[in-house]
């Protein structure tokens, strides 16, 4: 009998589960139905979504207002420096 895979480990009571990550890693091809069309940015005309921890949040939320900049430019300078340690193939963006 076919089963799915079940979590080894229950979600925590203390937070709701999170929803898997979209199969084509969150990139959007076209905009959600009724929502209202967002202004891309030339110079990063992709998308990226991902789910992260309400630690995770917090913690961004907090360097966010030191630095006067948006929570998406701090992950975005994150994934530069990460991608400039870590892929001897990135050429900066």
């Amino acid at each position: 009998m076919n089963t799915p895979l079940q979590n080894s480990v229950p979600p925590s009571p203390q937070r709701p589960p999170q929803a898997p990550a979209t199969a084509t890693n969150g990139a959007h091809k076209s905009p959600v139905a009724g929502a209202t069309k967002r202004q891309s940015n030339p110079r990063f005309p992709i998308q990226l979504r991902i789910n992260i921890t309400v630690e995770m949040n917090k913690s961004l939320a907090r360097i966010a207002q030191k630095l006067l900049l948006p929570e998406g430019t701090i992950g975005r300078l994150g994934l530069m420096q990460y991608l400039q340690a870590n892929d001897p193939e990135y050429r900066g963006g």
